[in-house]
């Protein structure tokens, strides 16, 4: 698989809008201590296996519950009904009507970009290449 990276996103937490911290607009990690904090199952990425591991390590006051590697539905619905935290993105902010999220004061973040073929057709080649000459003007 070829990637073309396109820029960050930061890693953020959304939280019921009854929770504790639903009304900050900004928490620091230490705010997360006593939560329950959902995330992907090991192996999704290494962008999230290296928050997971420094959360267990210097951060062994978060729990940690393993989510499927796909958030669904179901993942939002659970962490809106039990009050627990989820790991989210910041491109997800409205992603769901009952949780708020909240940027988190750390340097967590995540790639996004175009991923294609590693012989990839004629056509694609031509688009990456479209993307690459306009990220470049930018």
């Amino acid at each position: 698989m070829s990637v073309y990276a396109l820029g960050r996103y930061k890693k953020m937490v959304a939280v019921s809008r009854e929770h504790r911290l639903a009304s900050k607009k900004l928490i620091n990690i230490e705010d997360l201590y006593g939560e329950t904090l959902m995330m992907v199952s090991p192996g999704d990425s290494g962008a999230n296996d290296f928050i997971r591991s420094d959360l267990e390590k210097n951060h062994p006051q978060i729990k940690i519950e393993d989510t499927p590697h796909f958030y669904d539905l179901s993942v939002f619905n659970r962490c809106a009904e039990t009050g627990n935290v989820l790991l989210t993105i910041e491109c997800w902010q409205d992603v769901h009507p009952g949780l708020v999220s909240i940027p988190v004061n750390w340097d967590y973040s995540i790639p996004y970009g175009l991923l294609y073929s590693l012989d990839p057709p004629e056509d694609v080649l031509r688009f990456v290449k479209a993307a690459e000459d306009f990220t470049n003007k930018a």
